[in-house]
């Protein structure tokens, strides 16, 4: 139990660190939360500060959320535990308490947690799922943020059907459900010039 505890906390405090808001206070000196669509992930931080700050972002995100499952694997040698570490830093992430609770989405953090724990079904089913959201949004156009809270909720069975492990499937299930439910509030999110193109991926 307390491997449990302690691999749930490890995950919320990595996924917690708010990448995007120190990023764009570094780059430009302002607060990323009062950017764009106040999201702190990667897109948002390219609103703000730029295309590679963006990419820096997303890519120390992600590897967050690959550092909270290994470590926890290492630690406990539990794969179920590992899901747990993942889990909770997509959370972490989402609601970070080094920012009075605000965060991003958690797409990048969830892809570098599912990595972390299983890399070619993840590769698989991250491939699918960003087709589909592609699919929902550039032929059929759906609102952006509704595409994404679908795809998420179908991260699961994708990885169900490429085979993967139960802790694999629950962290993805889990993971892509924190996802859908930090999305809702861009459910109906309209955007100026700047930001029409953005809604739903941030």
């Amino acid at each position: 139990m307390v491997e449990w505890i302690g691999a749930g906390v490890l995950g919320y405090l990595l996924g917690a660190i708010p990448t995007g808001v120190i990023v764009v206070r570094l780059a430009r000196g302002v607060d990323v939360r009062q950017q764009g669509s106040g999201h702190t992930g990667g897109l948002n931080v390219s609103r703000a500060a730029g295309l590679w700050a963006g990419v820096l972002t997303g890519v120390v995100d992600l590897f967050l959320g690959m550092g909270a499952v290994i470590v926890a694997v290492l630690w406990t040698g539990n794969p179920w535990a590992a899901a747990l570490a993942g889990v909770m830093a997509i959370v972490g992430h989402n609601w970070s308490i080094f920012i009075r609770f605000g965060g991003g989405i958690g797409l990048s953090t969830l892809a570098g947690s599912l990595f972390g724990l299983h890399p070619l079904i993840a590769l698989k089913a991250g491939v699918t799922a960003a087709t589909l959201w592609f699919v929902l949004v550039g032929l059929l156009h759906v609102h952006r943020a509704r595409s994404t809270i679908f795809v998420m909720l179908t991260v699961g069975p994708l990885l169900w059907a490429f085979g993967a492990p139960l802790p694999v499937i629950l962290l993805g299930a889990l993971g892509g459900l924190v996802v859908a439910v930090k999305s809702i509030p861009d459910w109906n999110r309209t955007y100026g010039q700047r930001l029409q193109n953005d809604e739903g991926m941030v």
